[in-house]
C-alpha cells in the first residue's frame, strides 16, 4: 500500500511539472540552476562531481549493500538485512517505475558531462537510489553501534546531497528531478522504518 502511493505521488509530480515544462523539459527555476552551474564550472568540482556521481552509482551501491546484508545474515539479524534490501530495492523500483511513466527530457546533451544513454530525467535515480540505500545503511549502522546514529545520519545526508548536487553539475538533471528523487527516497525509507517496526513488534509479541 504504501509503495503504491508513494509511486502515484511521484508519478502524479512528474505529470504537473510537465504542465510548467518548456519544449526542452524544464521549468524556469531548473533553467536558471542549471545555467548557474555550468558558468561555474571548474576542473576541481568536475573531478569531485564525478567522483560522488560513482558513489550514488549501482556500481557502488550493489557491493555495498550486499556485503552488508551478507554480514546481518550471518549474524542472524533478519531484519535489518531485510529492512536494507527493501530501502535499496524499492527506491530502485520506484523510481524506474515512475520514469516509465513520466517522459520528462534531460537537459541538452551539449552540457553533459558523462553519458547516461537514452533514459528519461524523472526523478533522478542517483538521488532516489542514494539518500534511500545510506540512511537505511546509517540505520543499520545504529543498531550496532548506538553512537553512531547520530552521525551516520548526518554522512548519510551529506553524501546523498552531493550525489544529488553532481547530477546537477554534470548536466543531466534537473534540479527538481533531484529533489523529486530525495522525496521518494525519503518517504519510501519513512515507510520501510515502520513497517519494520511493526514487523519486530509482530515477532516480540509472538516469541
Amino acid at each position: 500500500m504504501s509503495f503504491a502511493v508513494i509511486l502515484g505521488l511521484a508519478i502524479a509530480t512528474g505529470e504537473l511539472l510537465e504542465l510548467a515544462e518548456r519544449p526542452n523539459g524544464s521549468t524556469a527555476f531548473d533553467r536558471s540552476v542549471t545555467s548557474w552551474v555550468v558558468a561555474h564550472r571548474t576542473s576541481a568540482l568536475t573531478t569531485l562531481a564525478r567522483v560522488l556521481s560513482t558513489l550514488g552509482s549501482q556500481a557502488v551501491l550493489i557491493p555495498a549493500v550486499g556485503l552488508v546484508v551478507a554480514a546481518q545474515l550471518i549474524s542472524r539479524r533478519w531484519l535489518l538485512a531485510g529492512l536494507l534490501l527493501a530501502a535499496w530495492g524499492g527506491a530502485l523500483l520506484l523510481y524506474n517505475l515512475t520514469k516509465y511513466f513520466v517522459h520528462r527530457p534531460r537537459p541538452p546533451a551539449a552540457i553533459w558531462l558523462t553519458n547516461v544513454g537514452k533514459s528519461t530525467s524523472f526523478p533522478s535515480g542517483h538521488a532516489t537510489q542514494s539518500l534511500a540505500t545510506f540512511l537505511a545503511l546509517a540505520l543499520v549502522g545504529a543498531a550496532w553501534l548506538s553512537r553512531a546514529r547520530r552521525p551516520g545520519k548526518v554522512c548519510a545526508l551529506v553524501l546523498a546531497a552531493g550525489v544529488g548536487w553532481s547530477r546537477v553539475y554534470l548536466g543531466v538533471h534537473w534540479t527538481t528531478d533531484v529533489g523529486a528523487g530525495w522525496l521518494i527516497a525519503t518517504a519510501w525509507v519513512v515507510a520501510v522504518v515502520w513497517l519494520a517496526g511493526r514487523a519486530n513488534s509482530v515477532f516480540t509479541s509472538t516469541g
